[in-house]
């Protein structure tokens, strides 16, 4: 059902009372379907009339003498009575204007005997009334919808199914109450409030999760990703009601999803916070430095404990001391390696020809230039050459060569052995050619490809490589 109530009503009645009785209802967040609201240029009055019957919880009906003169009011009064008489639930909620009951009763002895309320009485108190029984107090999904309306978005009556997934979604999960809490929501999730059974708290739980739905879904169709420019994504937060608030209130959850936002200059209304969180997080380095703690050594390029956590990298002027390649595995996957929220939305060779292309330039020089060599060093992407959803985007994919730049760069043991085949470059550059179209990157896929097999890139793997064997050697 679309609305909480229809109004069946003289026209004559509309100025003295009806008109007023409509706009009041509306300002107490009922939805009424009223003529001089719901009908358009165009419609079909008696079809219009029809829907809005069918599909309103309750009926007003405004009782009067010129109402009983009237063929079309009787039509829609019938109409209410006929869904009363089909269900287990009272439909009609009758107003007397201008009648006494012994008229009432000469027009319809079954009206007589509901409890009626009175035009004569104070207009707020009929719809102070009025809204006990349409909206009953403590109900969950009333307090939910309330929330909404308060924070500018409109939804559906509660009857409408739309309200069965706001409650799916508001289900607890297994990780609730943890870091890894948004795993189950997904990207761009946040923490709800917590679970209960108390109604109003429900309610505003229900609230947040119906809003965290709408912006969960956008995020996914635009995307909002790591690789979003800064402007783009606080637009996108501005705009999706009830996201900058979880987002101020949850600066780490911010960090994880778009961790462009904590190179500085880049943080928008955000900034000052990411500053604050940075600092705490230098703090927290400090007290382990004092402590004589070896944690987080080996992940930084000096041996020392980390300036800062691995999120605040991009925003320290020496990337917390932390090797290019674990900075890059923070940018794309967040603490996913650590079972955290989800923040991966590309395979890791799409990654890697975006920060070879110039749509990554504004990142800045020294961002990107240990964000790329990071990658490199990483790896990852060479096993990460798939094909995902190729076939769904009806690109023509020649399988044989496929892998092939891979188990060559695999079996070359240092950058003087490896030698790119003909087959190898195809490979990559057929794989590339995805990340083009996806991306919408600047460049061809050829050019990337020559970017990837130049020396001064694969150095950086090779030489990654060679540490690795170094420390096993050393363990050994």
């Amino acid at each position: 059902m679309l609305y909480d109530v229809f109004i069946s009503h003289a026209s004559e009645d509309k100025e003295s009372f009806v008109r007023p009785l409509a706009e009041r209802l509306r300002n107490a967040h009922i939805e009424v379907w009223y003529d001089e609201f719901s009908l358009r240029v165009g419609n079909s009055l008696r079809r219009s009339i029809d829907r809005g019957l069918a599909q309103s919880r309750f009926g007003i009906v405004v009782l009067s003498p010129h109402f009983f003169e009237k063929q079309w009011s009787q039509w829609e009064l019938d109409g209410l009575v006929s869904r009363q008489l089909g269900g287990s639930d009272d439909v009609i909620l009758p107003i007397w204007l201008d009648l006494t009951r012994e008229q009432v009763l000469a027009y319809s002895p079954p009206l007589a005997d509901r409890l009626a309320l009175s035009a004569d009485s104070d207009l707020n108190d009929i719809v102070a009334r009025l809204v006990d029984v349409i909206r009953p107090k403590g109900s969950t999904l009333v307090v939910a919808r309330d929330f909404l309306i308060e924070k500018g978005f409109v939804p559906p009556v509660v009857t409408d199914d739309w309200w069965l997934d706001v409650a799916a979604t508001a289900e607890s999960n297994d990780m609730e109450g943890t870091w890894q809490e948004a795993m189950g929501w997904g990207r761009w999730g946040f923490p709800l409030p917590d679970f209960t059974s108390e109604p109003t708290e429900r309610g505003v739980r229900l609230g947040w999760a119906a809003l965290q739905m709408q912006w969960l879904l956008a995020a996914e169709e635009r995307p909002i990703t790591q690789i979003t420019p800064p402007s783009e994504v606080l637009e996108f937060i501005e705009t999706h009601i009830g996201l900058g608030d979880m987002c101020a209130d949850h600066i780490d959850y911010l960090i994880t999803y778009a961790p462009q936002l904590t190179i500085t200059g880049f943080g928008g209304r955000f900034e000052s916070a990411i500053e604050a969180a940075y600092q705490r997080s230098i703090a927290w380095s400090e007290q382990q430095v004092a402590k004589g703690s070896s944690f987080g050594t080996a992940i930084t390029s000096d041996g020392r404990v980390p300036r800062c956590s691995e999120g605040f990298a991009l925003h320290d002027p020496n990337f917390g001391g932390y090797e290019p390649i674990h900075v890059a595995c923070a940018f794309v996957q967040g603490h996913a390696v650590a079972n955290g929220p989800p923040v991966k939305f590309y395979d890791y060779i799409d990654y890697l020809a975006w920060l070879l292309s110039s749509n990554s330039e504004w990142l800045g020089p020294q961002v990107r230039a240990i964000l790329t060599e990071g990658m490199a060093s990483w790896g990852v992407w060479i096993q990460d050459m798939t094909y995902r959803d190729a076939d769904e985007e009806n690109h023509e994919i020649d399988r044989e060569i496929a892998g092939k730049f891979g188990e060559l760069v695999s079996e070359a043991e240092s950058l003087d052995e490896f030698q790119v085949t003909n087959e190898a470059r195809r490979d990559l550059v057929q794989r590339l050619g995805l990340s083009v179209r996806r991306l919408s990157l600047a460049e061809s896929a050829d050019e990337l490809a020559s970017r990837v097999i130049a020396p001064k890139f694969l150095h950086h793997l090779f030489a990654h490589r060679e540490k690795r064997r170094a420390r096993k050697m050393k363990r050994k």
